[in-house]
């Protein structure tokens, strides 16, 4: 009876040991995706440039190379807003992938023009209405693209929260789509990386339209601007630099005032720039 009652409490006193061990293996397990998920920290960005603009709002990048996030302020960084003229490198991808345009070059005509915008008042090729930000061609071309379709690209590439409501020709501007810093950056990672669910190609003609000049046409993006009925101006900034033998530097600055003034048209990407300097001169 001793010796019973000695071996129960061994066996007890293994299956205990057996028990810790796992649970210290599935802590360990748990640990390693909590972290996986949360991500690489956030490191902070100098925050002086913003502030001297008295715009409310941050700056924030993603190094492409160590997968760090820099960001002026972490609340910022998931702050949802409406995407505004960024948004035409998604209906960009949704217009080659669909048919609607078959090449950068297509030229996209109007019915009528009477945009405030002369510059935009006339028949534009695809890389020029992307690269002067036309609102009524890309408007048009989004309703040839249909709503159906671009619902299902924009679920597919969950693209922010997939929001069309506010009108198929508007719901970017003055509707229910919004996005957050850290989506755009993780966007347009995606799309350098040819990662999106758009074909090869299309993501290539996509990123030859975004090249600008600045940075010796190292930098890569779009701006975009859009006003609420209420008076809230929200503007922005994304895309990359282009660095040699290293993944790009992307950027997103999200800015929001009811007074925009005359500097908040310049200021968005001068933020943006500002911030990719101050990185690059770390490393």
């Amino acid at each position: 009876t001793a010796y019973r009652r000695q071996r129960q409490m061994c066996i007890r006193d293994s299956g205990f040991s057996l028990l810790c061990k796992r649970c210290t293996m599935f802590i360990v397990a748990l640990s390693v995706i909590v972290s996986c998920s949360v991500g690489q920290q956030v490191r902070p960005l100098d925050d002086s440039a913003r502030l001297a603009s008295g715009f409310e709002g941050g700056v924030f990048l993603l190094d492409g190379e160590s997968g760090e996030f820099f960001a002026t302020s972490e609340q910022w960084l998931v702050r949802a807003a409406i995407p505004a003229s960024t948004f035409k490198v998604f209906s960009s991808l949704a217009a080659l992938e669909s048919g609607v345009v078959a090449s950068t070059d297509q030229v996209i005509r109007l019915p009528k023009y009477s945009s405030t915008r002369e510059e935009i008042n006339l028949d534009l090729d695809f890389a020029s209405a992307f690269a002067l930000s036309a609102l009524p061609h890309y408007q048009h071309l989004v309703r040839e693209i249909g709503a159906t379709k671009m619902q299902s690209y924009l679920d597919n590439a969950d693209y922010g929260n997939r929001s069309m409501g506010g009108g198929v020709d508007q719901f970017w501007i003055a509707g229910d789509l919004r996005i957050t810093p850290r989506q755009q950056l993780e966007f347009l990672r995606r799309l350098h990386g040819s990662e999106l669910p758009f074909r090869d190609t299309v993501m290539a003609q996509v990123r030859q339209i975004m090249q600008r000049t600045e940075r010796g046409g190292n930098v890569f993006g779009k701006t975009g601007w859009a006003t609420s009925a209420e008076g809230l101006h929200t503007g922005w900034s994304i895309g990359w630099l282009a660095r040699d033998r290293k993944e790009p530097l992307y950027f997103a600055t999200l800015l929001q005032t009811t007074e925009p003034g005359d500097s908040f048209l310049d200021i968005r990407l001068l933020l943006s720039l500002e911030a990719l300097d101050q990185v690059e001169s770390q490393h």
